[in-house]
């Protein structure tokens, strides 16, 4: 994969799929036309230049890095390699909830006070290698749940609804560039990632001609969680969970299906959410 483009033709992409130019992002981004056309035109970016690319483009910028080829700067990683389990559990029982509950989990999280971080942040898979694959699991893994391949293949499954449903193995193999990207594994990126799939497309050089999903708010929603979580450590990621996880009810032996959100299976009962 020694041909990976460069972070100028990746911004060019986006750009021409965007419908806009170079003029244009650079009155919305505060760079110099003439300093940003360097960029276009093969110039590393900067770490000072990526930040105010992702807030023209509405990227989170730590992603914008990670599509650039540039290490994300050690204090924006995530907090604790230990988290990832107890942040996709967390999704996974606050996506059953009602809305209001569902805000009171958003508003635990974003209160819960920074700590120190817990480890180093985790290897990621070499782009040169694994070209857009690597890339993908990268934000996935590394930008979001410190490289915890079976937490990814989790939260895929989740904001997808099932439509990607992958091994672990299957994933590392993506990172490793030995599974071919397809229009459902980048839509489902995407999603996962809280990202436009047009976007994602255009970067990877996928085509997605073929018909979308159809918009789903919830796992927007859920993608928004993912990533808030990324500042947690594994005891604030349990804390949370406790909350959400105290939030259901057991669900009547005699319930429609179709009236709630059954989570898990407990001593003959299941614990859910009704559907409001």
């Amino acid at each position: 994969m020694a041909d990976h483009p460069n972070f100028g033709e990746l911004l060019t992409r986006l750009l021409n799929q965007r419908r806009s130019d170079v003029a244009w992002l650079s009155s919305a981004s505060g760079i110099p036309e003439a300093e940003l056309r360097a960029v276009v035109l093969g110039t590393p970016p900067s770490s000072r230049q990526l930040d105010a690319l992702a807030s023209a483009l509405g990227f989170h910028a730590e992603d914008l890095h990670v599509i650039a080829g540039v290490p994300v700067p050690e204090a924006r990683t995530p907090r604790d390699p230990a988290a990832a389990s107890g942040t996709v559990s967390l999704v996974k029982i606050t996506m059953a909830l009602p809305p209001d509950q569902r805000a009171r989990i958003h508003r635990l999280v974003d209160e819960l006070p920074r700590e120190l971080r817990v480890g180093p942040s985790a290897p990621a898979y070499d782009r040169q290698r694994g070209g857009f694959g690597a890339t993908l699991v990268n934000l996935l893994c590394g930008n979001r749940l410190q490289n915890s391949v079976p937490s990814a293949a989790k939260a895929l499954a989740l904001l997808t609804r099932g439509r990607v449903h992958l091994a672990a193995s299957t994933i590392n193999g993506i990172g490793q560039g030995r599974v071919p990207l397809t229009p459902e594994l980048v839509t489902g990126f995407a999603v996962t990632l809280g990202m436009p799939p047009s976007d994602l497309a255009a970067v990877t050089g996928v085509d997605l001609s073929e018909p979308s999903w159809p918009a789903d708010p919830l796992a927007e929603e859920m993608a928004g969680l993912l990533w808030n979580c990324r500042r947690l450590t594994a005891d604030q990621a349990q804390h949370a969970y406790d909350a959400a996880n105290s939030m259901l009810v057991a669900v009547p032996e005699d319930a429609p299906e179709e009236d709630w959100n059954r989570v898990h299976h407990q001593h003959g009962t299941w614990w859910g959410a009704p559907r409001r």
